[in-house]
């Protein structure tokens, strides 16, 4: 049977004040390694996020300029442009494209852009506005 310092035969259920220091450095150790881990995989899924909003960006220049043949660009080298705003109000992309590094909307200049690189080839960009 333990004694406590009074000798009167009850159990000392508390925590010494080592013991507490103790897990208290484990915790901190802990948070130590995976805080920046965390923050690692955050900042990782915010860069996907905006990389899946520009690709939905480009799709949606992809599907005006399907339907809108005659303002492709004509030449190799040529290029041809609508802004965020043209194709919100036209259907083809949705009215609230958050930049997931801003948590704000991207601007309504913000512009889609098609450019003639072949016969028949053409490539995609978007030119953020600030």
């Amino acid at each position: 049977m333990l004694y406590n310092k009074n000798g009167d035969g009850m159990k000392n259920r508390g925590f010494t004040l080592a013991e507490l220091l103790g897990v208290i450095a484990i915790l901190g150790v802990i948070a130590l390694i995976t805080v920046p881990a965390i923050n690692r995989s955050l900042d990782s899924g915010r860069e996907d996020l905006y990389e899946t909003q520009i690709e939905q960006m480009k799709k949606g220049g992809e599907d005006y300029y399907t339907e809108h043949l005659s303002e492709l660009p004509q030449s190799v080298g040529d290029t041809a442009c609508q802004t965020i705003e043209s194709l919100q109000k036209n259907g083809y992309l949705p009215v609230d494209i958050k930049n997931p590094k801003t948590n704000e909307n991207f601007s309504q200049l913000t512009e889609v852009c098609v450019e003639r690189v072949g016969v028949s080839e053409y490539s995609y960009s978007v030119k953020e506005v600030e």
